[in-house]
């Protein structure tokens, strides 16, 4: 296991252009093989909104690629997009926003032919988990599609953790290490450093086409 020593640059002099990402997957054993990779200019822009909302929460959706590995049964998701939400009111321990975020996200990812891949929001100074109104109000609503994960950071503690479906409606919501990752906000990019469980997989991706969300009740908050 290794953790992340230096920070990749993307150079476009290069014949062939590395992006700099970072990848998370699900614990071996678990019920669902989740296999994620997330460039490093997203967990930047998660950041910077995280902390220029402080003392408050705040969230927006992950956008991006997604396939399936039918013979291994596990799901690939590729982030390389986020989309802020304009709350309709936040506070420390709390956040809304409404339907109108969520037709606008749903119209960009049509027009882009990206996949709607879950969400993200802030925990400032509480921890890693999903809470009770997390779950019923937002991931259950907006986000059941198998593949779609929800991304918890905690802006004050530089920790942030990925929570996935382990089944229909089934998903542990709780703090665990085995999810966490650190945030070092630097310079340039933040590195996403964690311990990363060694993978042996050959991917053999079939594209999933992504949801589509009703859109509709835009005076109803979701929280």
């Amino acid at each position: 296991m290794s953790t992340v020593k230096r920070r990749l640059q993307e150079s476009v002099e290069r014949p062939n252009p590395v992006s700099p990402v970072h990848f998370w997957q699900s614990p071996p054993g678990a019920s669902v093989d989740v296999f994620v990779t997330a460039h490093l200019h997203v967990y930047s822009a998660i950041h910077e909104h995280a902390a220029s909302s402080l003392p408050n929460e705040t969230g927006g959706f992950l956008l991006g690629r997604v396939a399936f590995d039918e013979r291994r049964g596990s799901w690939h998701v590729d982030i390389d997009e986020t989309m802020p939400v304009d709350p309709l009111s936040q506070d420390p321990v709390h956040f809304s926003f409404s339907w109108r975020d969520v037709d606008r996200v749903r119209n960009h990812r049509e027009l882009e032919r990206k996949a709607l891949l879950g969400w993200y929001h802030t925990h400032p100074g509480l921890g890693i988990f999903l809470s009770e109104t997390d779950l019923e109000k937002t991931h259950r609503v907006l986000f059941a599609e198998p593949f779609q994960l929800a991304l918890v950071y905690d802006p004050v503690r530089g920790r942030a953790g990925y929570f996935v479906w382990e089944g229909p409606q089934l998903i542990d919501a709780s703090q665990a290490a085995w999810r966490e990752f650190e945030i070092v906000v630097g310079p340039d990019v933040p590195i996403a450093a964690a311990e990363e469980p060694s993978v042996d997989a050959a991917v053999s991706p079939v594209a999933v086409e992504a949801p589509s969300l009703d859109a509709g009740r835009e005076s109803e908050p979701l929280e």
